[in-house]
C-alpha cells in the first residue's frame, strides 16, 4: 500500500466512522478538540493524523484507535496475503515430491533473470 492509499484509506475509515456516529465534521472537530479544517484534510487523504490526534479521534467517537484504521490494515493485509493463497490453493492436493519441486522452482524465480528468461520463454 503506497503514501496515497493510506492517506485515502484512514480519512475514509474516520468519515464512516463520524457518520456512523451521527455528526458534522465541524461536531467530531469540537468533542475531540482538533481544527475543523485539519479534519478536513484528513478526511479527504491530504493529511494523516498524529498519532495523538486520531487518539482523540477515536475518543470523541467512542470506538478504539484501532478501530480507525481497521478498514486500512484489512485491506493491507487481504493484498499482501492474495498470492500466497493463490500458491496454498494450487499445492492443494499435490503429493509431498511435487510440492517441494514447485517450491524450488517458485525459490529459482526470485532471481530477476531467471524470472525474465521464464516470461520470455512462455511468451514464445
Amino acid at each position: 500500500m503506497n503514501e496515497k492509499e493510506l492517506l485515502a484509506g484512514v480519512g475514509s475509515g474516520i468519515r464512516n466512522w463520524r457518520k456512523k456516529a451521527g455528526l458534522t465534521m465541524v461536531q467530531l472537530a469540537e468533542q475531540a478538540d482538533v481544527d475543523a479544517g485539519f479534519l478536513a484534510y484528513i478526511e479527504t487523504g491530504k493529511k494523516l493524523p498524529s498519532l495523538r490526534t486520531a487518539a482523540k479521534l477515536a475518543a470523541a467517537l467512542g470506538i478504539g484507535l484501532s478501530d480507525l484504521f481497521r478498514a486500512v490494515v484489512g485491506k493491507q493485509i487481504k493484498s499482501g496475503y492474495q498470492a500466497e493463497r493463490q500458491v496454498v490453493a494450487l499445492l492443494h492436493g499435490c503429493t509431498p515430491d511435487h510440492k517441494q519441486a514447485i517450491l524450488g522452482i517458485l525459490k529459482g524465480l526470485r532471481d530477476p533473470k531467471r524470472l525474465e528468461a521464464l516470461r520470455q520463454l512462455i511468451r514464445d
